[in-house]
């Protein structure tokens, strides 16, 4: 891509001519309940300005695979994807949450991030200080009493649980 006034300073064109075609496999916009930046479908119509193909969309709270089929229907040209995070929001280790987001589609699961057992922002017995923004809705959650405990994949011999297992076995199928 030639270097033009839409192309941010910052990045050089070498870099640019680099990105062109490529998928951004973790992007986080609104609708969301975090604040962010800019929607899907713009961010869309940024990527197509900048020659890129396409992204994943990645909510820590909810699945994004029929999102996704919308924003590639209303900016042609634009492929976006869809993604499960295994957070409590969806029913944490859930198969039938991963069942029903690769019947939709949905490419990429990943295991919980917020409500992970090694993830201690955001709890109320956690780390107080340079929490990542996400943390205030955990901690307004437990504030009113919503408060799971952390999820892990694992047991208490290090193998992995039972329903990580089924999991693992859904993104097989998918």
């Amino acid at each position: 891509m030639e270097a033009s006034s839409a192309v941010p300073a910052a990045v050089s064109a070498d870099a640019w001519e680099a990105l062109q075609g490529a998928y951004d496999l973790q992007v986080h916009v609104a609708p969301d309940v975090i604040e962010r930046r800019i929607d899907d479908l713009d961010l869309a119509k940024e990527f197509l300005a900048y020659g890129l193909r396409g992204f994943v969309l990645k909510s820590h709270y909810f699945p994004t695979a029929e999102r996704a089929k919308v924003v590639t229907k209303a900016v042609p040209g634009i492929h976006a994807y869809g993604a499960i995070t295994l957070n409590h929001s969806v029913g944490g280790l859930n198969p039938v949450a991963v069942e029903l987001a690769g019947r939709a589609g949905n490419k990429i699961v990943w295991m919980p991030t917020v409500d992970a057992a090694n993830e201690t922002a955001g709890r109320p017995d956690g780390a107080k200080t340079k929490l990542p923004f996400w943390a205030k809705i955990q901690l307004e959650l437990a504030a009113t009493g919503i408060n799971p405990g952390p999820m892990t994949v694992l047991d208490a011999d290090g193998n992995l649980t039972s329903p990580a297992r089924t999991v693992l076995e859904l993104i097989k199928k998918y």
